[in-house]
């Protein structure tokens, strides 16, 4: 089955804002999403991501600090799906627990 990579891409100083119980919350969304798509078969790995200050970028063999882009959404974190097709990944997309500034970026994984 085709797998999909689901990037979380927010808004770190919005996320940061937020109260504990607000935090709380969508992180138990996430759980619960997470149970959901293990029980089905369809989730293959998720992971949140530590906070962009300690992001590393290699290029060319030099390595510099930070996020590469210069934008106020970074990366928060990821899930890799197993879907029947783009429709189905976009509908697992449109689940992913609402947070500052999400906007999920659903990907197609090459079959090497």
């Amino acid at each position: 089955m085709p797998k999909y990579l689901l990037l979380l891409h927010g808004d770190e100083n919005g996320e940061l804002a937020l109260t504990d119980e607000e935090r709380r919350a969508i992180v138990e969304g996430h759980r619960v999403l997470i149970g959901e798509l293990a029980a089905a078969g369809a989730l293959v790995a998720s992971e949140a991501l530590t906070e962009s200050a300690r992001a590393r970028v290699v290029r060319n063999g030099s390595v510099t600090d930070g996020p590469f882009a210069e934008t106020k959404e970074i990366v928060g974190g990821f899930y890799v799906v197993e879907c029947a097709s783009d429709d189905e990944a976009l509908a697992v997309a449109k689940r992913i627990p609402a947070s500052p500034g999400l906007a999920v970026e659903v990907r197609p994984v090459a079959e090497l």
